[in-house]
């Protein structure tokens, strides 16, 4: 190293262009930034020098920098990649400025240094030179980048629908604008929400739950994420945890709705003969709340005085048929399940 090379270097991890100003101890260097701060640093922190001419003062830093970034184009690297693999040659900062701008002076060569250290993609290094990856590593990590940027775009879109929603059910006056709904891409992130809600400190991916209500600006407790489930619409704040822990349904899947309603509309044939007996007055031992009465007894006075009592049971068969998609929904849930109240 001599005074005025222009060198590039590392400070706490990241690359930093400065001027070597003078010699400090036995083998440091004192480095002159383009903000005038001054770097005692040890050859081995060095990166790149610079060839060409020395230079006269850190002020020259700045329009340096902005010389060669005006040939700082990644898309130029691909080119390059396609002839050294051709040619079975590696690369060094100057041979690549002489390839890319046939031009080796100090902003060009410096250039192609970045592009060459920055690059994932085409080039690795070995030493002082970089090497052309073969083609078909080359493939898998553009597969691999591609895939890494889907999966950002899909947390970036998770968080944007996800606050969009926040946003609007705590603004109770912003009634107009269009609904914002989750997407399929979505539902991975809000089953990791509701594993943390149910299973708290013994989910197994209580660290992804935490990073998603970090995000959200929500505390990292299992109550937080119950919390935002409801704030999000897609849980009542009474939700029943223990039927959700034991992965019983409380929804119908939606053919299974589409099915009934379409019943409803146009109810199927009846080839049994049946009496209508809706006249009766039915009694069951069931209280109020009960939403599915499958027997009961009635009384009818008969000419006479005499009287019939009748034992009804419901039919399922009269709106399904034994294999049908609302049979086997049903075989699914025949099971009673008691619950504490």
């Amino acid at each position: 190293m001599e005074k005025g090379r222009l060198v590039e270097f590392k400070l706490k991890g990241e690359p930093h262009l400065a001027l070597a100003d003078r010699p400090e101890g036995k083998k440091n260097w004192v480095l002159i930034d383009q903000r005038g701060q001054a770097h005692s640093i040890h050859p081995r922190q060095v990166i790149y020098e610079i060839p060409g001419e020395p230079y006269a003062a850190y002020t020259d830093i700045e329009g340096f920098v902005a010389e060669a970034e005006g040939y700082i184009d990644p898309d130029n690297l691909e080119v390059a990649w396609e002839l050294l693999t051709e040619l079975e040659e590696s690369a060094t900062p100057e041979s690549l400025a002489q390839l890319l701008f046939s031009d080796v002076s100090g902003p060009l060569c410096y250039a192609a240094h970045r592009l060459l250290a920055d690059d994932k993609l085409y080039f690795k290094q070995k030493g002082d030179c970089y090497e052309p990856r073969p083609a078909a590593q080359v493939e898998e990590l553009q597969l691999q980048i591609s895939r890494e940027a889907t999966r950002k775009a899909e947390w970036e879109g998770f968080l944007a629908r996800a606050q969009a929603i926040l946003t609007r059910e705590s603004d109770e006056a912003d009634t107009e604008g269009k609904a914002v709904e989750f997407e399929k891409s979505d539902r991975p992130r809000l089953e990791i929400l509701e594993r943390y809600a149910l299973l708290g400190d013994e989910s197994s991916q209580k660290a992804a739950a935490q990073d998603i209500l970090t995000a959200l600006g929500r505390d990292k407790y299992p109550d937080a994420a119950f919390k935002a489930l409801v704030d999000l619409g897609l849980w009542d704040e009474h939700e029943n945890l223990a039927l959700r822990r034991r992965h019983i349904p409380t929804q119908f899947p939606e053919d299974v709705t589409a099915a009934v309603a379409q019943i409803i509309a146009q109810p199927p044939a009846d080839p049994s003969p049946r009496a209508d007996l809706t006249h009766l007055k039915l009694y069951t031992i069931d209280d109020e709340s009960t939403r599915e009465i499958d027997d009961g007894l009635s009384c009818e006075t008969l000419p006479g005085g005499r009287q019939k009592l009748w034992i009804h049971i419901a039919d399922p068969t009269r709106w399904l048929s034994p294999g049908d998609l609302l049979d086997t929904e049903a075989r699914k849930r025949c099971t009673t399940v008691y619950l504490p109240t």
